[in-house]
């Protein structure tokens, strides 16, 4: 399903290595990913997420506290994978593409529920992410889908090759997603809504700032579904608070002693996330 980063033709799998019609190859890393993602794509020498903050992000997940998201997020996607497969009876499967997929919790997750729901036809899952860390941790933990290292602005799949994109907290290329989404294809973007992790982020800023409302429906797509989530979840561990705050962004702007208060008094934490589902039109 992967197309060559520098010439954009289909790259064709042989013994662990991918390679085009021109003769670039990529090799398969031994935990089962691809590494597409070309030098002048990058713009630090190890970019995304840490070791540290990927390592962070699966211990929190793991531990259900983001499963209502989850959940949601898969009854959204399930909605559409059933109606497509009522307009299409001729689709054996579907494709689900994470943009920006980290540890693979997400698309993991929804695949798992979408599935185990249709005997008829099945969702196949592929997903990329800059950070290499996440990538590997992805690949090696969810061998049924295919993970590569790649940029969200320069997606390594083919024209019209996906029917649903999903995207939580990650930035992308409304370009790209027009262009990897099949007719009628669908977006879910998932993003920060106004009081998400109020009581973390009250901890960290002074004066903290409501999160950014969504921007305005990209041109090539329609509204389809708009909806907020909201519910609350206690810390009661200190390490579970920790792997919350190195988690976010503002892991990297919080004063020791600060770190410290919430280690030790942040216990309730109020998620909410703002839901999107945009549809490709012609």
């Amino acid at each position: 399903m992967w197309t060559c980063p520098a010439c954009q033709s289909p790259l064709l799998s042989s013994e662990r290595t991918y390679k085009c019609a021109a003769g670039h190859t990529y090799d398969v890393a031994k935990e089962g990913y691809v590494n597409l993602l070309l030098a002048h794509h990058k713009n630090s020498k190890e970019p995304g997420d840490n070791k540290q903050m990927v390592n962070a992000r699966r211990s929190f997940l793991e531990q259900g506290y983001y499963q209502p998201l989850a959940t949601r997020m898969a009854e959204l996607l399930s909605e559409y994978v059933r109606s497509q497969q009522h307009n299409d009876e001729a689709a054996a499967s579907s494709n689900v593409f994470d943009a920006g997929c980290g540890e693979g919790y997400y698309l993991h997750r929804i695949l798992t529920s979408i599935n185990e729901q249709s005997q008829s036809s099945k969702v196949i899952g592929a997903g990329l992410d800059i950070s290499k860390i996440a990538v590997q941790k992805a690949a090696k933990k969810y061998p049924e889908s295919e993970f590569c290292v790649a940029s969200s602005f320069a997606i390594p799949v083919p024209n019209a090759s996906q029917q649903g994109v999903i995207q939580v907290f990650a930035p992308s290329s409304e370009q790209e997603i027009l262009r990897i989404l099949d007719k009628a294809g669908i977006w879910l973007q998932v993003n920060p809504a106004p009081e998400h992790l109020a009581e973390l982020k009250a901890c960290v800023y002074a004066a903290p700032a409501e999160h950014k409302p969504s921007p305005p429906v990209p041109l090539g797509f329609e509204l389809a579904h708009e909806e907020t989530l909201a519910f609350d979840f206690e810390l009661a561990e200190p390490e579970m608070r920790m792997n919350l705050l190195m988690m976010t962004p503002y892991y990297w702007s919080t004063s020791v002693e600060n770190t410290q208060r919430i280690k030790e008094l942040l216990t309730h934490v109020s998620a909410h996330f703002s839901l999107r589902l945009l549809r490709k039109v012609d």
